[in-house]
């Protein structure tokens, strides 16, 4: 058996909708990721994907089950304990790439170590840029870098502390048509070469097309499946 590197069991998540109510979002069985896997997360708007995402990053907690990363269960740690866990072994892009405003490129990606365990390395940090292809933008502050190169700053930000998983989302939400298909590539290539399992969640086929592994959250979050019946069964009457 192939032990996942994140792993979900029995996990729940819902939030209030009205005094009494509360609407149910996330009913998933397991859901595992595999040392150095690549998946692409597909899923309708609605369908949960953003919960899941901030769910197995630890940002949310769920209201039951298990979330394990690296073989630790962050549901039994402090708040602090699993920021630090996170950024030591989390990776995370996002669409709108959050990058700090104030500060360079490379000072983006510095400031990322510094929230991990070990020390900054200006060396790592300057690798880890020219291997996006930004050793001529090292100096540059996100306003004036295109918004390729801000992508790829966060590329390299995401991978900076050896994280055991990355998880992007949506991460060509932000970036031209044209240059998607490059994104991701660099994505794909990065966390391979940095030996890091990599969770894509998109709502694009043109994106998912690009991974030999392609989940779509619909089959296997029990929530979804649910209100299907109960449509089907409105229908009927």
């Amino acid at each position: 058996m192939v032990l996942g590197v994140l792993e979900l069991e029995q996990v729940k998540k819902s939030y209030p909708e009205s005094p009494g109510r509360r609407l149910e979002v996330l009913d998933i069985e397991h859901f595992s990721l595999a040392c150095g896997e690549q998946i692409a997360l597909e899923g309708r708007s609605g369908s949960g994907k953003s919960t899941l995402l901030h769910v197995l990053s630890g940002i949310t907690s769920p209201d039951s089950g298990r979330v394990i990363l690296d073989g630790i269960e962050l549901g039994k740690l402090s708040e602090a304990h699993r920021d630090r866990v996170r950024a030591d072994k989390l990776g995370m892009v996002f669409q709108s790439f959050n990058l700090l405003p104030g500060f360079t490129a490379l000072e983006n990606v510095l400031v990322a170590m510094s929230f991990g365990s070990g020390k900054a390395d200006r060396r790592r940090a300057i690798d880890l840029l020219s291997a996006v292809g930004l050793e001529h933008r090292l100096s540059h502050r996100p306003a004036a870098l295109s918004m390729g190169e801000q992508q790829r700053v966060a590329v390299a930000r995401a991978i900076a502390n050896r994280p055991r998983v990355v998880l992007a989302d949506e991460p060509t939400a932000s970036v031209d048509p044209s240059n998607q298909r490059t994104v991701v590539e660099l994505l794909k290539k990065t966390c391979r070469d940095h030996g890091s399992a990599l969770l894509i969640v998109t709502h694009s086929p043109e994106v998912a097309s690009q991974f030999e592994v392609r989940v779509r959250i619909e089959d296997f979050n029990r929530v979804f499946a649910r209100s299907m019946a109960a449509s089907i069964a409105t229908n009927i009457e």
